[in-house]
């Protein structure tokens, strides 16, 4: 695959025309000020980067650091224990559905791709690290992304306070004794709303999109995480990364991708190449408008698709 300046520029227009559509997250009051007119496309191929459109901009991460987190988690736990307290499965339900969590067949999360799934991977980071598990996950994102990185502190105030629905996964679980009784709740949400946080731009992405399809090596030469994980993270990208989406998307794009609310996907190959789009207006699922447009032009373009 050869991605041409050509090529990028084309995408990008293809996404300008879809900037209407959708709206930005705005059920977390911050990221409702983000300006809905930027879009971005990264790519890095041979190991040189190239960017069109708004690709140093930043954004919140959101949901994208739950590939993070379950690599974090990887690293301290074999995947047949993580599967007892969560799941591997797609969801048929909403990111932040409670129905979906309270009628689990295995009364557990489907997968840590969601938001109940996520903060009960934030649960087990805490028995690890403690108080330094938001350090450990800061440290370990930026590994991914290329760069020492930060979060925003309006971002994370802003979901603390607008947090009902995840309070009410928190909790449910505490009921359901998935989490146990224990389990410092204020600590574990701080630290997912932190996560959540962390600022990123489409480049910083395309950095994470190549180690994910480098077998976990990054452009240095350095491990970041190993050729196991990155196999399970691509497959749980595959059928879990853009939620209740994830069979449209892979007839639409093929590729393993991973979206976020505040408007960026990263997208992961075997082919040694990085990718990740940005704009931040959403569609009902949750994933960029224009980024899944742009993506399937890629990908028909390019014959990206792993189907």
């Amino acid at each position: 695959m050869i991605f041409t300046e050509e090529v990028l520029e084309e995408a990008l227009n293809i996404g300008r025309k879809y900037l209407h559509e959708g709206a930005v997250a705005n059920y977390i009051p911050e990221l409702a000020k983000v300006d809905p007119n930027k879009i971005a496309i990264s790519k890095i191929e041979d190991g040189d980067l190239y960017s069109v459109g708004d690709s140093k901009v930043k954004y919140s991460i959101q949901s994208i650091v739950k590939v993070i987190l379950y690599a974090l988690a990887m690293k301290n736990y074999r995947v047949s224990e993580l599967k007892r307290y969560v799941g591997v499965r797609p969801s048929a339900k909403p990111f932040n559905s409670v129905i979906e969590l309270e009628l689990s067949e295995k009364k557990i999360p489907v997968n840590p791709f969601i938001n109940a799934g996520a903060i009960i991977i934030v649960a087990i980071l805490y028995n690890v690290y403690r108080e330094k598990t938001f350090d450990v996950i800061l440290e370990k994102a930026g590994e991914f992304l290329g760069e020492e990185v930060d979060y925003s502190r309006k971002i994370a105030q802003s979901e603390k306070e607008s947090s009902f629905t995840n309070r009410t996964l928190i909790y449910l679980m505490l009921a359901k004794e998935i989490l146990p009784s224990d389990t410092k709740v204020e600590e574990v949400l701080d630290t997912y709303f932190k996560a959540c946080s962390i600022l990123v731009s489409t480049e910083n992405l395309a950095h994470m999109s190549y180690v994910i399809s480098n077998n976990g090596v990054d452009l240095k030469g350095r491990e970041i995480i190993t050729k196991k994980e990155s196999e399970v993270l691509r497959a749980l990208m595959a059928t879990c990364g853009t939620y209740d989406y994830s069979g449209d998307f892979a007839i639409r794009v093929g590729l393993p991708a991973k979206s976020g609310v505040g408007g960026g996907i990263v997208t992961a190959s075997r082919n040694k190449t990085g990718l990740a789009v940005y704009a931040p207006r959403l569609d009902k699922h949750g994933n960029s408008y224009s980024g899944v447009r742009m993506l399937e032009y890629l990908s028909e373009k390019l014959d990206l698709s792993i189907y």
